[in-house]
């Protein structure tokens, strides 16, 4: 469970200001927000303090990371177009300083899990409506909220060199979250895509 300020914080906000910034819509009849996660619908209950998916059967997800990631994003969403410049994490101001030891971005497991699997890989970004890019061995674009395009670049392992997985952001993704928002975002990435492949193989 998130910490209750942060849905104390995101109630207390302007709904038509919450909108503008992150592109949710609103229902001033039901007092929710509509929110477009990956390919699916999202619903943010802010008064009611809770969050389900649409008609549509959503991806397995850490719930706790769904959440905070969420809930963050409504609240400090800003109004500024992607500029499709693209940068890891540790290229952002104070990055190198957060993202290690306990917060490097997480790519251990989802490169276990792939590193020599390009055909899982590909589907399960598909099915979460992301789209092949240049970059490493194979490539996809995740639009993780409006605002907030993510890549991750697989390079599958061979005889010579392990498996290796990166994470890039455009270059305006600390206007909508602080560092720590954006790790949790990554989390959210690993949990759904390790979930879909655990699956799979049942």
């Amino acid at each position: 469970m998130i910490d209750k300020e942060l849905w104390n914080t995101l109630d207390a906000m302007d709904p038509n200001d919450v909108s503008r910034r992150s592109l949710a819509e609103y229902n001033p009849k039901t007092h929710h927000y509509s929110l477009k996660v990956f390919n699916y619908a999202c619903i943010v209950f802010p008064e009611k303090r809770t969050l389900q998916y649409g008609n549509v059967s959503p991806p397995p997800a850490s719930e706790f990371y769904l959440e905070l990631s969420v809930i963050n994003y409504l609240i400090g969403a800003s109004d500024v177009p992607l500029i499709n410049q693209w940068v890891s994490e540790k290229q952002f101001p104070s990055g190198p300083i957060f993202f290690r030891g306990h917060h490097e971005m997480p790519t251990r497991k989802m490169t276990l899990v792939f590193g020599n699997n390009r055909d899982d890989f590909t589907s399960i970004s598909l099915s979460l409506g992301a789209k092949k890019v240049e970059g490493a061995d194979i490539a996809f674009e995740f639009r993780v909220f409006p605002r907030l395009p993510v890549r991750l670049l697989l390079w599958l392992a061979d005889d010579e060199f392990p498996a290796r997985l990166s994470f890039l952001f455009d270059k305006t993704a600390n206007l909508h979250f602080k560092l720590d928002g954006l790790w949790a975002v990554g989390k959210l990435i690993e949990s759904i895509l390790i979930a879909i492949a655990s699956q799979r193989t049942k």
